[in-house]
């Protein structure tokens, strides 16, 4: 299965997506908004030609409201089309003009240099992490590119659950499951060496965050898992089918026995300027 299959098997489902970003929310430690934090102190009051990539459904976008120029427009870039719709309306609430594009990251090469005063990409760029030198040849010379990641041992605690479980089952194939295959791309511990050759400043802000459910909010967690599931399972020559209500089963009576369970969920985010075009050597 190739990643964009992979991919749209996740997020297929694009409520169920939005519905799974609120349990991550009601289940944070830290109340604040990670996208919002990304863009504090920044003036995008000249800003009018934006590009969000991976936008899904314009969670980013949105917070642009207010603080960006009366006439700016927005270009979303998903690889779901099923996203259009809501992504246009996150555009509508923000007062941005806002287009969409299905196509995934390809269509970047289709447009000038410096075409572009703001590029964002939440959570999506371990998906595509060559797109940064096409990233800093689209921004103009005063543009930004805030991008949100996630610590490199983002929910490790499921990860190693899966792992014993599959192991103990005689089941474990590959040294590291899709999902950490996926998180080493562009994480926290190697995003700033992956941007810095692009952005003459790459400024860093940490986001430390966990997941906490408690006994009692089991079947969110069970809830959270599926969702995510496929990044765990695809392409490792198992029955995600037939393994997944194992999981679930292990993982319901681990949360049991230890009274709940704490995820980790750090984030990091860079925010990058002073784009590159040609870049720099290494």
């Amino acid at each position: 299965m190739s990643e964009q299959e992979q991919i749209q098997k996740v997020f297929k489902d694009v409520h169920e997506h939005q519905r799974v970003a609120e349990l991550i929310q009601k289940f944070s430690t830290n109340k604040g908004n990670v996208q919002k934090i990304a863009l504090e102190g920044l003036d995008f009051t000249d800003c009018r030609q934006i590009l969000d990539l991976g936008c899904a459904f314009g969670s980013f976008t949105e917070k642009l409201k207010g603080r960006v120029a009366a006439d700016a427009t927005t270009m979303g870039v998903d690889i779901i089309a099923a996203y259009e719709p809501l992504y246009l309306a996150a555009c509508g609430r923000a007062s941005i003009r806002g287009q969409f594009f299905s196509t995934g990251s390809p269509i970047l090469k289709t447009f000038p240099k410096r075409s572009f005063d703001l590029a964002l990409c939440s959570y999506a760029l371990y998906f595509f992490p060559e797109v940064i030198p096409e990233v800093a040849r689209l921004l103009r010379p005063e543009g930004i590119f805030a991008v949100i990641t996630h610590y490199r041992r983002n929910t490790g605690e499921l990860i190693d659950l899966t792992k014993r479980i599959l192991e103990t089952n005689g089941l474990l194939q590959e040294k590291d499951l899709p999902l950490e295959i996926i998180n080493n791309r562009f994480s926290s511990d190697n995003g700033e060496a992956l941007l810095k050759p692009w952005f003459g400043r790459v400024e860093i802000i940490d986001f430390t965050n966990t997941l906490v459910f408690s006994r009692e909010d089991t079947e969110y967690l069970l809830e959270y898992f599926r969702f995510k599931s496929p990044l765990y399972l695809t392409d490792t020559g198992l029955d995600a089918e037939a393994v997944l209500p194992m999981i679930l089963g292990n993982l319901e009576r681990a949360s049991s026995e230890r009274n709940g369970m704490t995820i980790s969920k750090d984030d990091r985010i860079f925010v990058c300027s002073a784009p590159r075009c040609g870049g720099i050597e290494p």
